[in-house]
């Protein structure tokens, strides 16, 4: 597939064709990661540091593992010494 690189002030930029971006689901402010690999240039979509964590916790939610590990008179308790 060709692209073409333009010129974006002081840089250089890549036009990513339209049905790519669908594809991969990139938008306009799509955090990429760019990596130089034997003469290549690859280019990833960056993953979000909390991806997947919706369904993770409502995995969690569904087996019971969500519960309070502390119960709730201990904060009660604090707030009396304070």
């Amino acid at each position: 597939m060709d692209a073409k690189i333009i010129k974006v002030g002081t840089s250089l930029g890549l036009i990513i064709p339209g049905l790519v971006a669908k594809d991969y689901d990139l938008q306009y402010g799509t955090k990429i990661e760019i990596e130089l690999s034997n003469g290549a240039i690859v280019i990833k979509k960056k993953k979000s540091v909390r991806e997947g964590w919706d369904n993770a916790f409502a995995q969690y939610a569904k087996e019971g593992e969500d519960e309070l590990m502390l119960p709730d008179h201990l904060d009660l308790e604090s707030d009396t010494l304070l």
